[in-house]
């Protein structure tokens, strides 16, 4: 029952956090989202301060499954661009979700206030992506597909060539309107493309 109470306070604090902010979310609203007592929301958290930190590491953790089985396509059989095309396109089009974004923004705006917390989302997130791409950048090195000499240098070259300009652009512009899928499509795809012209070994 506990552990059920402590999900269903973390989704409200989620929500209200995404949407309102942290600052302007209270105890109050988060036990009356959830469904219980301001003292529940107390035997289960600390704090508000607490339920950020907790929030932001269950989310990273449900980002690390996601983030592995995206990038095991790599090393998937069939053709070497359709499987970059298609890891790439899932990378972009998971840090541009909105809830993904407002997180993203969350983690910003606190950093000074829990830089351990946001440290770890950090790690777990926009580096984990990078270590990832890192150790199959390795194998497919090993197995012949890509001539990557520093294959951390490269994996991070591609990551933030393709994820970066709409992930800021989506962040620092949130007036504008959203890429439209052939917006994404054609960005993944001329990263991809410059991408294996200086590293996919030749057939």
């Amino acid at each position: 029952m506990r552990e059920r109470k402590s999900s269903e306070i973390l989704a409200a604090a989620r929500e209200l956090f995404l949407r309102d902010g942290f600052n302007a979310t209270s105890i109050d609203a988060i036990a009356s989202t959830a469904g219980v007592s301001k003292a529940t929301v107390y035997s289960n958290f600390a704090d508000k301060n607490a339920l950020l930190v907790a929030l932001l590491d269950a989310v990273t953790t449900e980002a690390t499954g996601i983030l592995r089985r995206t990038t095991a396509d790599l090393e998937a059989e069939g053709d070497l661009r359709a499987r970059f095309l298609a890891v790439g396109t899932a990378l972009v089009s998971g840090v541009l979700r909105p809830e993904v974004l407002s997180l993203r923004r969350l983690a910003i705006a606190q950093a000074s206030a829990f830089p351990d917390a946001v440290t770890a989302y950090w790690r777990r997130g926009p580096a984990a992506t990078v270590e990832l791409l890192t150790s199959h950048f390795e194998r497919m090195r090993e197995a012949g597909e890509l001539a990557v000499p520093d294959a951390g240098e490269a994996a991070a070259q591609f990551a933030y060539a393709l994820v970066g300009p709409l992930q800021d652009r989506a962040l620092l512009a949130p007036s504008e309107a959203a890429p439209t899928a052939s917006t994404i499509a054609s960005h993944v795809a001329s990263t991809v493309d410059t991408f294996l012209r200086a590293h996919a070994v030749a057939s």
